[in-house]
């Protein structure tokens, strides 16, 4: 091997062939990420990395040939994740590495996320020249929305708002565009009063939420729905009279339209005249300050901006609120996330 660099060199010159190296390794850092994300997405979303996540380790060419897979697609895949140290190979048998499970951990849900907004994302070049057009040529994948959110909220943002609605004493609890129903489960965990409902009017995401209901719906004291919440559907008769009704990162899609949003407000604080308002939302960075630190929030605009959802200020949440006729009880705002809270009456 050395002798090989030394022959480099002599053709190249020492510092040619440094920069070419460095050059090369400076490019190879997004084009491995690339690939990489591509290889751990097809594992992820078929169930594989689950799977083996739960068994230790997995024979490879079994677990093919159960799934009837292609045996040759997965050995590529797998050799590749192998190389890079995200999975470790032995004869047939595949494990997860230290730094495959972190992957699998805290940002498994920045990875879905990711994979949810990928259809833009691998049309960027129709989108561009305008021969697509999100939302009549393409759509996010909604169920990944919910999933990958619920994980990334879980981190902070509804630790924050559950607190928020459990100082609030609240027992009755209806969530608008309710994902996955993480938000909810957590406040049935906290509190064995409470009582949850959710609305969420992505079909494909209340199916998704009806099967894990049937696993545990805690007694009956969490339920989901699909509806539109601007069009006031009614709820279950098993609802008792709404005490709170919560929101996280559901109005930003009608940003363009804030009447549209203050009227729903307005409209459900006339049908729940006692209920308080818990609400959570992405507040715009300064683009100054994410150049300085280039968090995921860079990734979190772009996928919002391709998919024509706008992200406000924490002051446009306010004025939103007053044209609401609604009054501002609490409020806590992190700067370094991108995201506020707010509890109204």
């Amino acid at each position: 091997m050395f002798a090989e660099i030394l022959k480099v060199i002599r053709l190249l010159g020492l510092r040619r062939a440094a920069r070419l190296k460095r050059r090369h390794e400076q490019g190879l850092t997004y084009v491995r990420g690339y690939t990489a994300t591509c290889c751990w997405w097809a594992l992820l979303t078929s169930g594989f990395l689950d799977a083996l996540q739960q068994a230790g380790r997995l024979e490879a060419p079994r677990f093919a040939a159960h799934q009837r897979w292609n045996p040759a697609v997965l050995e590529a895949i797998l050799t590749y994740l192998d190389g890079i140290g995200l999975l470790r190979r032995e004869g047939a048998w595949v494990a997860l590495t230290p730094a495959g499970r972190v992957l699998l951990a805290e940002p498994r849900g920045l990875l879905e996320l990711a994979w949810a907004y990928e259809p833009p994302l691998a049309n960027l070049d129709a989108l561009l020249r305008g021969d697509k057009q999100y939302g009549r040529d393409l759509q996010r994948r909604i169920t990944y929305v919910g999933l990958g959110s619920g994980r990334l909220c879980e981190q902070l943002p509804y630790r924050v708002m559950r607190r928020m609605v459990l100082a609030q004493e609240c027992k009755v609890v209806l969530d608008l565009g309710c994902g996955d129903l993480a938000f909810l489960a957590g406040l049935c965990r906290a509190d064995p009063t409470i009582r949850c409902h959710g609305l969420d009017q992505s079909a494909e995401m209340v199916e998704f939420d009806r099967r894990q209901l049937q696993q545990h719906d805690f007694g009956g004291r969490l339920s989901v729905q699909q509806g539109d919440m601007f069009a006031w559907p009614e709820l279950p008769v098993g609802v008792p009279s709404v005490d709170c009704i919560t929101a996280c990162d559901t109005f930003h899609e009608y940003l363009p339209d804030a009447a549209k949003i203050a009227g729903l407000m307005r409209g459900l604080k006339e049908r729940f005249p006692s209920a308080v308002f818990v609400i959570g939302e992405f507040c715009r960075q300064d683009p100054a300050w994410l150049r300085r630190r280039r968090t995921a929030s860079l990734e979190h605009h772009l996928w919002h901006e391709l998919s024509g959802q706008q992200i406000g200020a924490a002051r446009q949440w306010r004025d939103i609120f007053r044209q609401a006729a609604l009054h501002l009880v609490a409020e806590d705002v992190y700067d370094l996330i991108g995201h506020g809270y707010f509890t109204l009456r």
